[in-house]
């Protein structure tokens, strides 16, 4: 049976943490390979029994049923489907008031501690009888109906209806009549979905307007992996567009403010402050500025400094640098002076992201640090960004305090720049951002023509390299984007343009989706390593607990790393064991988030792997991916890709994006329809990690493995790239040794990956094995040479294969000199006919490899010399094992008749 790992370790305090620990996995081990029909089609009963079990556990807090009383409701909806886990085909009746029979299955589902008395298994008879729509036919139907019994049914009828495969409008219609019954009061439903998944961002906007929905009296139901479900008992009716707009950008806020540090940034170009940073706190945005001085100043080196005056100096002319020097314009020469220049080039920066021209930015710079008229004039001739500060900071008699001045003006100009009206609370971008992302009943707006449009008439020079092209673009640099994104326009590259790094054109939306995931994932220290994303989904119907759960896992995992930064896993436990176990790492892992809130419906999961090329990466990633997804107590639906933004989650249970044709073998075509499929992929991966860590040391292990992907292109391969690995790390091995550590692994990859193998190679080759095994066919050693002599005696033939010669008298030759051979061998007695006749049957199986698989042609299994050799010697010793075991049974079964 396929092992799953579990990610809650913890005891359980609550009775829906009991349900996930315990009550979950038992309907995955018991049901994952029953599948339903009808309405149901494309679901297992795991799945079904899963849902209605989360549905019931959220109604049942929500409808405030008494605490003694939700276990035996629990306990009912773990097996209402009482005539699907029958193998007679009887009814739900029938089966529920058999009190042996339920008895069975409530402990087969780990809920029978719950059902204590004969009352509690009456009332859990009764619910499973009056679920979907079954009659009641006993006597108790005519006596007043406990409303206790009767709003549990109606909880359990609408559970069982959650997750029927017809359209939500006729679903939502029939859930609302239960649930009006459940809740004692109307029940509407409200359903929010996103269009555009782009990781942090879309949690923090999903979690925005469930606060905005819960303020106005809705609970949450259920969560999807595109959306979430609300219920109440009335809907809102205005516009919350703008509302939920509000609470977004005040959670995007919160992210950047306590990270003001990564968003002011010294560059080989001056300081730099992103828009983000002015929008939180000026002050410290100072602060920061500051700081970054003082340590310009420990760094100041006098001969660097010198090379930059003079070339700056040249540029503008002999005449303006005398004119300067009259004036007190003299170029800095300490370490002090450095700092002062380095703080006028990052007001000038800050200025020109106002749109200030260069002429106006330094008029205000020299008003606030007190540069006269004069001096100011004297300076025009220096570039504006490099030239002014060397030969300005001995003028600028304000010091830093001017300095600072300066800065918060910039700031304010910037931040003016960007909103529309001081009334309004935010931005009209981040209305129109919601109104795009999510699909709201009381906003819907259609976007289709606006952004084709802003598609069709942008400026090619404006063509974004990240996100949509739209109306809000944004132009950044490197540092801001993904790594790798491309430039789309290289027009400060031509003739006459400036050597500075080009610019990308991005969406600000995605832009600032990146940037929320720079500074809210625990990536390393080491910086621009390009990361996988591991976009992981809570399934379909998921309850609010479990996104509680969930949260709280991720936040004990990343707190295994004390120092905020990446997670990984003991790869030694996780090849050899299948076990996660994480550890703390500085350089390689998960950069798991730094903030619950960024966990919403979707997760994304950066994954870096230093000096890994990428296709190690990807097989990296998608065993801890696979490890995690199919775990028994969670298990998500996945997207393994190199982008940030991905398609919604449909109904796949995985894909991932990118895979290249040399492990197209291994990981198929990157769609996994289902939970098996993802299982098959997961068992290939745990099999070649187990042969990695068997034949290589742990420094080289991912070596190995990467050998060991490539080579299931063709399976055979793996038997030449096992025996390398294995003369690589040992001078002389025990084959014996090793294959009864690799074979069952072997084998189990190999049935995988050709589950209707009937290769003639392979048949063969086993066939020959299997003689020389029973008739000791080999050298006067057991070293791997004389193993593999008769075969290596078969390859020489065929090289030296002479045309004049047919196929008869060549392999007549063979035998006659291996036979002569081996008699050579054993001068202590002579070998007979029989070894003759072994001989013969051995050459004669080989050779029927020769002409039925390479055609005869010596040059086609010449280049599969290695390969057939490999092959060879390990089926030899799989033969060995074999006999052995016969004999062994024929010696137990000999004693036991004596």
């Amino acid at each position: 049976m396929f092992k799953r790992n579990r990610l809650l370790n913890r005891s359980p305090n609550t009775l829906d943490e009991r349900y996930y620990s315990e009550i979950r996995p038992q309907f995955y081990l018991n049901h994952a390979h029953h599948h339903q029909y009808g309405v149901r089609k494309g679901t297992t009963l795991a799945e079904h029994l899963d849902s209605a079990c989360q549905f019931v556990l959220t109604v049942s807090r929500i409808a405030g049923v008494p605490e003694d009383k939700r276990p035996l409701l629990l306990a009912a909806t773990a097996v209402h489907d009482l005539n699907k886990l029958d193998t007679q085909g009887r009814n739900v009746k029938t089966l529920a008031r058999n009190h042996e029979f339920l008895r069975e299955q409530l402990e087969k589902a780990c809920v029978l501690s719950f059902v204590v008395t004969e009352d509690d298994f009456e009332l859990v008879r009764k619910l499973i009888e009056r679920h979907s729509g079954h009659n009641v036919s006993d006597g108790a139907r005519f006596l007043p109906e406990d409303p206790v019994i009767e709003r549990c049914a109606a909880m359990l009828t609408a559970a069982d209806l959650f997750d029927l495969g017809i359209p939500d409008e006729k679903r939502f219609r029939k859930l609302e009549t239960e649930l009006t019954v459940a809740f004692g009061r109307s029940c509407n439903l409200l359903r929010v979905s996103v269009s555009e998944e782009k990781g942090y961002i879309t949690a923090l906007l999903l979690g925005a307007c469930e606060e905005v929905l819960q303020k106005y009296g809705l609970n949450s139901l259920a969560i999807f992996p595109d959306g979430e479900l609300f219920e109440g008992k009335t809907l809102p009716n205005g516009d919350l567009t703008k509302e939920i707009a509000a609470i977004w950008q005040s959670k995007i806020d919160q992210v950047f403010g306590n990270n003001i540090e990564r968003l002011v940034r010294p560059t080989k170009d001056g300081i730099k402050v992103t828009q983000q940073a002015i929008q939180q706190n000026i002050e410290e945005v100072l602060v920061n500025i500051e700081a970054i001085l003082e340590k310009k100043k420990a760094s100041y080196k006098s001969d660097k400094i010198a090379k930059d005056v003079t070339k700056w100096g040249e540029a503008a002319g002999t005449e303006a640098i005398k004119k300067a020097a009259e004036l007190g314009l003299i170029p800095v020469d300490n370490s002090e002076e450095f700092a002062i220049s380095e703080g006028l080039k990052a007001a000038y920066l800050s200025y020109r992201e106002a749109g200030l021209s260069p002429k106006e930015v330094w008029d205000k710079i020299a008003h606030h640090t007190g540069i006269s008229e004069q001096q100011r004039s004297a300076i025009e001739l220096f570039n504006g960004q490099y030239g002014r500060p060397l030969f300005a900071a001995k003028a600028a008699v304000k010091r830093i305090e001017g300095i600072k001045e300066a800065l918060k003006e910039s700031f304010q100009l910037r931040k003016e720049s960007t909103q529309t009206s001081e009334e309004i609370e935010v931005s009209e971008e981040m209305v129109a951002a919601v109104s795009r992302m999510v699909n709201l009943p009381f906003a819907i707006r259609l976007h289709g023509v606006k952004n084709l449009n802003a598609y069709i008439e942008a400026n090619p020079r404006q063509r974004c390299s990240l996100g949509s092209t739209s109306t809000d673009i944004d132009e950044l640099f490197s540092d801001n984007m993904p790594p790798g994104t491309k430039v789309q326009a290289f027009s400060n590259r031509l003739p006459g343009g400036i050597g500075a790094e080009p610019k990308r054109q991005a969406d600000s939306i995605a832009a600032l989706a990146y940037q929320l995931m720079a500074v809210g994932a625990n990536f390393p220290a080491v910086k621009k390593q390009d990361p996988i994303y591991l976009h992981l989904a809570l399934p379909k119907g998921s309850a609010p607990e479990l996104l509680r759960i969930w949260r709280e896992l991720l936040q004990q995992l990343a707190a295994t790393n004390a120092d905020g930064g990446t997670v990984t896993v003991d790869e030694l436990q996780l090849y050899r064991d299948n076990q996660l176990e994480f550890k703390a790492n500085k350089v390689v892992g998960a950069a798991l988030p730094k903030r619950p809130e960024f966990v919403h419906t979707t997760v994304i999961i950066p994954l870096v792997w230093g000096e890994a090329n990428a296709s190690l990466a990807l097989l990296k990633s998608l065993r801890l991916g696979l490890e995690i997804s199919l775990s028994l107590d969670i298990g998500f639906p996945f997207t393994l890709s190199s982008n940030l933004e991905v398609e919604l989650f449909d109904d796949n249970y995985g894909r991932v994006e990118g895979i290249p044709a040399a492990l197209q073998s291994l990981l198929g075509n990157g769609q996994y329809q289902q939970r098996q499929d993802a299982e098959k992929i997961l068992e290939r991966l745990r099999c070649i990690g187990n042969l990695a860590i068997s034949v290589a040391s742990i420094q080289k292990v991912d070596d190995c493995l990467y050998d060991l992907a490539r080579a299931c292109v063709r399976p055979i391969e793996l038997y030449y790239v096992l025996l390398r690995w294995i003369l690589r790390e040992q001078d002389e091995p025990n084959l014996s040794v090793i294959w009864s550590r690799v074979c069952e692994h072997l084998n189990s990859l190999l049935e995988n990956l050709m589950p209707n193998e009937s290769s003639l190679l392979t048949k063969y080759l086993k066939e020959a094995a299997q003689i020389a095994a029973e008739g000791n066919l080999k050298g006067s050693s057991f070293k791997r040479t004389a193993q593999t002599e008769p075969f290596t005696a078969f390859i020489a033939a065929i090289r030296t294969q002479k045309p004049h010669l047919d196929l008869e008298l060549m392999f007549a030759a063979l035998v006659q000199q291996y036979y002569i051979r081996l008699d050579r061998i054993n001068r202590e007695y002579r070998v007979g006919a029989t070894k003759l006749e072994q001989v013969k049957r051995y050459y004669d199986v080989l050779r029927k490899l020769y002409e039925e698989v390479y055609s005869a042609r010596p040059e086609k299994l010449l280049s599969d010399q290695k390969t057939l050799e490999a092959a060879y010697l390990f089926f030899l010793e799989e033969a060995r094992k074999q006999l052995k075991s016969q004999s062994q049974d024929v010696s137990v079964e000999t004693t036991t008749t004596v």
